[in-house]
């Protein structure tokens, strides 16, 4: 099977071992970016790109599959070709960023807002970094 993008040449590890590792990665990512398709608060998209670059690295097959898939295989060159996201996904991520934020506050007692300050911090952060991409 060949790579659908020759551009973006798979790095695929020489040993089996490892090789083994990265599908085994790359299954556990997408099976959370899946659980992240039907429960809010988990996201999509980064475990997507994330089991995408395991498999790139441990299975033809799998990122065969992955990269031509009808729904995540756009999200998965876009990252490859331009490290673009979708706006609408940034806007998600945004939103969901905030709730998550919000909710921390209000759920954790007043000692141990120092955890929800954190949160923020890193929410922010990414905020920053995901705004800076180029939209796809």
């Amino acid at each position: 099977m060949d790579n659908p993008n020759p551009s973006t040449s798979p790095k695929y590890h020489a040993n089996a071992f490892i090789r083994f590792g990265f599908m085994v990665l790359g299954g556990l990512f997408f099976v959370l970016g899946m659980i992240g398709v039907v429960l809010p608060v988990l996201p999509t998209t980064p475990f997507v790109l994330l089991a995408g670059a395991c498999w790139a690295r441990g299975s033809k097959r799998f990122y065969h599959w992955l990269s031509t898939h009808r729904i995540f295989g756009e999200m998965l060159r876009n990252w490859e070709e331009r490290r673009a996201i979708p706006r609408y996904a940034k806007y998600l991520a945004f939103s969901m960023m905030t709730l998550s934020c919000i909710m921390v506050f209000y759920r954790l007692p007043a000692e141990w807002h120092w955890v929800a300050y954190l949160t923020c911090l890193l929410c922010l952060a990414v905020a920053i970094w995901m705004a800076r991409l180029p939209d796809a």
